[in-house]
């Protein structure tokens, strides 16, 4: 593949609300680094992006265990979904946090991402070379590729890892650890086509992690191996590419098209990233850790419907949930 001139935006940044660090208990709130040329554009970004944990928001009961949590989604009424159990992979909690069942046992083996499209809830299994659909209740619709087969086929994946639906209801799924490719199917789970290999080129991929699409009908796919999000027409066809974004592990698009990216570079600082469209950072926040606030291995984002922001993480084993502060300045 012949390599191609890819102009990466780039933005000024100009560092504000010092005192706000994540994850310090004096503070209190998410620690931002914000971008505006105006006093009031600035006022909006500190109004839109001041998040504050919420510390000990998932109650989970004696009997149910936490493993590392992997996807997060929330359905219309917002209830939380989170790919993030042991023996049932499917935890679902209601908007205060209280835990309401879980499902998954038996089925899912090896989860990664959860999406929610239309009241339908999408797991990806790494282990199956699978993604399963779902109703909210966690009754199985149908499955996506062979069940404990991986390849190339045109209903094969390997290793699987995130799901994601254009305007016209055509199906995108990142396939993944084991191929390094994007599928995209008929709404009726048919083969339309795919692209993508292993490399470094622009096209190609290492660890295709995570994927989201616009209303547009551009593709964005967290490139994770190579450190970048790159852009495609809906054919596959490659348009450019975001390189400051850290090791993008998760995607999470809003209806306005801001794109938060969870960054788990293994060099830190593990952060969460706010950018609009052309790739021009917003705001960032988050530090490596344990504490209300801070991330290990932050795997996936979602957004309900009152701009709470909740992150999956893998190694801190728990799902923390955000929401917007009043602004504030010194």
């Amino acid at each position: 593949m012949k390599k191609q001139n890819v102009n990466v935006p780039k933005c000024c940044r100009r560092e504000f609300m010092k005192d706000c660090v994540l994850g310090a208990a004096a503070a209190g709130a998410v620690g931002s680094l914000f971008v505006g040329q105006s006093q009031a554009a600035e006022d909006e970004l500190v109004s839109r992006f001041n998040y504050k944990p919420v510390p000990g928001w998932a109650k989970l009961p004696k009997d149910v265990a936490w493993a590392g949590v992997n996807g997060i989604d929330v359905d219309r009424r917002g209830r939380v979904y989170a790919a993030g159990g042991d023996e049932n992979a499917v935890l679902v909690f209601a908007p205060d946090g209280k835990f309401l069942r879980a499902w998954g046992k038996g089925l899912i083996e090896e989860k990664h991402q959860l999406r929610i499209f239309n009241d339908k809830v999408y797991v990806a299994d790494t282990a199956q070379h699978q993604v399963y659909e779902f109703d909210l209740n966690g009754k199985l619709l149908r499955a996506f590729g062979t069940r404990g087969k991986a390849g190339l086929g045109k209903n094969e994946f390997n290793k699987p890892t995130d799901i994601a639906f254009g305007p016209d209801g055509d199906i995108f799924i990142t396939d993944g650890y084991g191929n390094s490719r994007v599928v995209r199917l008929a709404p009726d789970g048919s083969f339309r086509l795919a692209w993508g290999e292993k490399g470094s080129l622009p096209g190609q991929f290492v660890y295709p992690h995570n994927i989201v699409i616009d209303k547009a009908g551009l593709v964005y796919v967290a490139d994770r191996g190579n450190n970048r999000v790159q852009i495609f027409s809906p054919e596959g066809r490659f348009l450019r590419q975001l390189t400051n974004v850290g090791k993008p592990f998760g995607l999470f698009l809003t209806a306005d098209g801001i794109m938060f990216v969870s960054d788990g570079n293994p060099e830190g600082p593990h952060r969460i990233l706010a950018l609009d469209l052309a790739g021009k950072v917003l705001a960032e926040f988050g530090s490596t850790g344990k504490g209300p606030g801070q991330f290990d291995v932050p795997h996936s984002i979602a957004i309900d419907a009152d701009k709470n922001l909740y992150v999956a993480e893998v190694n801190n084993k728990r799902i923390q949930k955000f929401t917007l502060g009043n602004p504030s300045r010194k």
